[in-house]
């Protein structure tokens, strides 16, 4: 406020000043024009000048007193100023933060703030009236500073004092030489504490960059706004074979190293860690030499105080090792996997493969389990006749599309085929993984189509049965393994097919025993008689039924109801008549294999039952063999079923028992 007031008056004062000096130049004048007026026309102009004169000068005293007055209260705002200055000046000069000294050109100390009394650590008596140099570790290179200082005007910088405790410590000065005339002022501030936060930041940088330059890991920085790298240590040299050299010249040709495969979702990932503040990932990076490595990527965002993400940072770790290990592991885990179900495999089809002795049903289980075990388009089963005939027993095809399949031969000769002979002859199994490479193929009948071929001779008793063929139309579809997978399931199908076929052998022999089937050929012929007779022909059957010395029975086909049984019938199996009338099969246990009667009703709808070897079981509990025939009647309105039954004979009964225990074996 006293400054304000004074710039508006100062202008006042200054134009009553001016207007008090024109009044008295104007008398001043009229004096001069009033002297001159009396010579030349009398006293009565004089007195009219000497008038306007004495007015004027009435006048300038006036302006004159009002100039004194103005410029009097003008003198004290000026002094209220100053002061009002000095006290502010004060005010700074002791409450500022900085040390504050005044020098005079021998560097003796004047004046000195708070501040500065704190700083060196002593009181005014100690300190003003004292040189400065006192105050440095070194005095003589103090001298040649402050000469240099008077000279320059100015100076600014770091140095150390001592302090009145005898401790030193670092300041930062800024001195300006001459601001009044002869002296000098200086500003000191205490830095010690400044300094050793940076001698600690330069100590752990230097052990970061040791650790950094050590470790085997690449530690990054990235700039979140456009992903550029900001730092990387020497490990990325030796994880990627590229220069860090390479990423100052381009910040961004770290993307480059991420495997292609990889890349698209590294870095998506690694733009969404912005957002997250998290990045944790797996992936491939290439090294100039084309060989592949895993690493391990963790990162996390770095925030300022507003929670902004500023930077990304983290490390990188080498996991090809650990990689190679786990796929190892992984590979070790398939094989005992493979294994184990390999020899499940090999169990369910040797169990499979003596179930049933049927060779139809021996030779659709063995192609089964074959394509199951080794994936192939078409599977073969070929047996020997005679010599080098060969038949095909049986065909299956795993075609994914509806391509034509060629047709194959029913019979053919292995000395047609040097393939075919050369695994007759020698008994072992071959292995064609292309077959465009083997001159002869082509003229190998129903198999010139394949281009892969694997063919495993069934051998048993040391005999050829027959071969087991599998065939693909691409290149190199069969492995040793596969190989070795066919050799294990030949050596099962060789003894169930060698039973089958003893098998079936038993059943021919059981055609000896046609002829006395002429009883129940007669019991039919009686049968349709009795639709016209009913009365005549129920004795004439009864009669038959009754005398037969054969075992009959008539149950209900689709409950196994007994409604009759022959006295042969209780002679034979040890049941009395009341015993079994209106009782199942079932309830009286009569069937040794339950299950064996419904395989029954299906031959008989399918072709009729004759001689069938089956083998049933006493009241005692006691099995036993039997040919057993069977044919469909009516009766009462009912569909029933006549059966007989006898025994086999010996030697059928033998081969029987034999080629059950082979079965069993295996």
């Amino acid at each position: 406020m006293p400054t304000r007031h004074r710039v508006f008056s100062e202008p006042r004062s200054q134009r009553w000043m001016r207007a008090g000096s024109i009044l008295i130049s104007f008398a001043a004048i009229t004096l001069l024009a009033a002297a001159f007026g009396a010579h030349f026309h009398g006293g009565s102009l004089s007195s009219l000048l000497l008038t306007l004169v004495l007015i004027a000068l009435c006048i300038a005293i006036v302006l004159h007193v009002r100039f004194l007055l103005l410029a009097r209260r003008e003198h004290r705002e000026t002094v209220n100023v100053l002061d009002a200055t000095e006290r502010e000046y004060k005010s700074v000069f002791d409450s500022t933060l900085d040390g504050i000294l005044i020098l005079n050109e021998q560097g003796i100390c004047l004046e000195a703030n708070p501040a500065a009394l704190t700083l060196f650590r002593g009181d005014r008596g100690g300190l003003i009236g004292e040189p400065i140099g006192k105050f440095c570790p070194s005095a003589g290179d103090f001298e040649d500073a402050w000469r240099r200082f008077l000279d320059r005007q100015y100076e600014h910088g770091e140095t150390r004092i001592l302090r009145g405790d005898g401790e030193t410590i670092c300041v930062e000065y800024m001195a300006k030489a001459h601001y009044l005339p002869g002296r000098h002022v200086a500003v000191l501030r205490d830095i010690t504490r400044r300094k050793q936060v940076e001698a600690a930041l330069r100590d752990s940088e230097e052990r970061f960059q040791q650790m950094a330059t050590n470790i085997h890991e690449i530690v990054w920085m990235l700039d979140a706004e456009n992903m550029k790298v900001l730092y990387v240590n020497p490990a990325y040299e030796a994880i990627t074979g590229r220069s860090c050299e390479s990423l100052k010249e381009d910040p961004k040709s770290y993307e480059e190293v991420i495997h292609p495969e990889d890349r698209v979702r590294v870095l998506s990932r690694l733009g969404e860690s912005v957002q997250t503040g998290q990045f944790d990932e797996e992936f491939r990076i290439t090294r100039p030499d084309n060989s592949t490595r895993w690493v391990w990527v963790r990162g996390v965002a770095i925030r300022d105080s507003a929670g902004n993400v500023l930077r990304l940072a983290g490390t990188a770790l080498d996991i090809s090792a650990r990689k190679s290990a786990e796929e190892q592991m992984a590979r070790n885990l398939d094989l005992a996997e493979s294994a184990w179900e390999e020899a499940e495999a090999f169990r369910k089809t040797s169990l499979a493969l003596t179930q049933n002795l049927s060779m139809d049903y021996v030779l659709d289980t063995l192609l089964q389990s074959l394509l199951k075990l080794i994936p192939c388009e078409s599977a073969r089963v070929l047996l020997v006749e005679a010599d080098t005939r060969l038949f095909l027993a049986r065909e299956a095809h795993n075609y994914e599309t509806n391509r034509r399949v060629p047709r194959s031969p029913l019979t053919l000769d292995a000395k047609d085929s040097r393939f075919l002979m050369q695994v007759l002859a020698t008994k072992n199994s071959l292995l064609v993984p292309d077959t465009t490479s083997e001159a002869e193929w082509d003229a190998f009948k129903g198999f010139s189509h394949l281009r892969s071929w694997l063919c495993v001779p069934l051998v048993a008793s040391q005999q050829v049965l027959g071969f087991l063929s599998l065939g693909d139309t691409r290149g190199n579809a069969f492995s040793p393994e596969h190989m070795r997978l066919a050799k294990s399931l030949a050596i099962p199908a060789a003894v169930a097919i060698q039973n089958a076929r003893l098998y079936e052998r038993a059943e021919i022999y059981g055609t000896e025993l046609e002829h006395r089937l002429a009883d129940l050929e007669i019991t039919k012929q009686a049968l349709r008689k009795a639709e016209k007779d009913r009365t005549l022909s129920e004795e004439r059957f009864t009669k038959v039924f009754r005398s037969s010395p054969i075992a009959f029975s008539i149950t209900t086909i689709e409950e196994g109801r007994i409604l009759d049984v022959n006295d042969a019938f209780e002679r034979r199996y040890g049941y009395s008549r009341q015993d079994v009338l209106d009782r199942t099969v079932f309830e009286i246990g009569i069937w040794d294999d339950p299950t064996e009667r419904q395989r029954m009703l299906v031959e008989l709808r399918e072709h009729g039952v004759r001689n069938r070897i089956t083998r049933f079981r006493r009241s005692t509990g006691e099995p036993i063999e039997t040919i057993y025939s069977a044919e469909t009647i009516e009766l009462d309105g009912r569909e029933c079923l006549l059966a007989v039954s006898e025994d086999v004979p010996s030697q059928t009964k033998a081969e029987t028992g034999s080629a059950r225990k082979s079965a069993l074996a295996y």
